[in-house]
């Protein structure tokens, strides 16, 4: 298996209106690169891709490609409802400094897998860009098949796969098949199995809780890297309670906006940037405001780091 590292599915940081707030873009990217982290995933679900014009996608690729400089991945959501769009948006991003394509299972309409099968595939043909498939089925609506991904791992420019399904068993088995293929890439896309994953010797990881505080996770993959496998199952212990208070804040508001508001106050309280949220969002609530800095504690606590 390829090596990748972790791949930050990046933030977009606006205004309560919806302009880009560019300068917040530019402070979570050097937050995030200077803290360890290897790469950025822009205009994904984290970086409420789907909200912006292709044209603000296009600005936030090009200021995170001048941050990354050359020798970095900068992968880019190329996602949509139809085949010509993914592709318009995949020549767009390119010119606009990206790497790698990111797609998931196109939306709206109500495709079967082979369908879909047939969509990434003949994506990847005419892509410029060589393609990772997302697996995310609480947005796509539908979970690849693990025969599938193999047979798509075969494709020339399909380079490797996130997998967001939550399905440990089921990675597993992915990693077993693709153990041997030094050209594919393998990326977890949940927290809770990080450790686990590295240890079997997956690419690296795609979460988005790494903007509340990236020092566990970076210490996280450094001990596996080191062969610490006692020190990386202790963090990811703690790591497991930081989601519990995530998803415990999922469990009383089960609005999207809830991702933004506590991502926003999080990074606020960090000092990085000030604003994710939009004015049709409202305000954030009180005790939303305290679990997110609660979260930041206990990222701080398990690094040893001041809150």
């Amino acid at each position: 298996m390829k090596e990748f590292g972790i791949l930050v599915p990046i933030v977009t940081p606006c205004t309560p209106s919806g302009e880009l707030d560019l300068p917040g873009l530019r402070a979570v990217c050097r937050d995030m690169l200077g803290a360890g982290c290897d790469s950025i995933f822009v205009a994904g679900s984290s970086g409420r891709g789907p909200w912006f014009s292709r044209q603000e996608r296009l600005g936030i690729c090009r200021t995170v490609a001048e941050e990354l400089g050359d020798g970095r991945p900068l992968a880019a959501g190329c996602m949509a409802s139809g085949l010509p769009d993914m592709l318009e948006n995949a020549h767009a991003m390119a010119d606009a400094g990206a790497t790698i394509a990111v797609v998931t299972a196109p939306g709206y309409f109500n495709y079967n897998y082979a369908e879909v099968e047939t969509i990434f595939a003949r994506f990847a043909d005419a892509s410029p860009l060589p393609v990772m498939i997302y697996d995310i089925p609480g947005f796509a609506r539908m979970t690849l098949s693990r025969d599938m991904i193999l047979r798509l791992a075969r494709h020339g420019n399909i380079l490797g796969f996130k997998d967001s399904t939550g399905d440990f068993e089921r990675f597993q088995e992915l990693m077993l098949a693709l153990t041997d293929r030094l050209d594919v890439y393998l990326l977890q896309g949940k927290e809770r199995f990080l450790a686990d994953s590295l240890l079997l010797g997956a690419s690296g990881f795609v979460v988005s809780m790494v903007q509340i505080h990236p020092a566990p996770f970076v210490m996280l993959r450094q001990a596996v890297r080191s062969g610490d496998a006692i020190g990386a199952r202790r963090l990811q212990t703690e790591i497991g309670h930081l989601m519990d208070l995530i998803e415990g804040s999922f469990a009383l508001r089960p609005e999207t906006s809830t991702f933004f508001h506590l991502m926003s106050q999080a990074l606020r309280h960090r000092g990085v940037c000030e604003n994710l949220t939009l004015e049709h969002e409202g305000e954030c609530p009180t005790w939303l405001v305290e679990r997110a800095v609660q979260a930041v504690e206990l990222c701080c606590q398990m690094c040893g780091l001041p809150a």
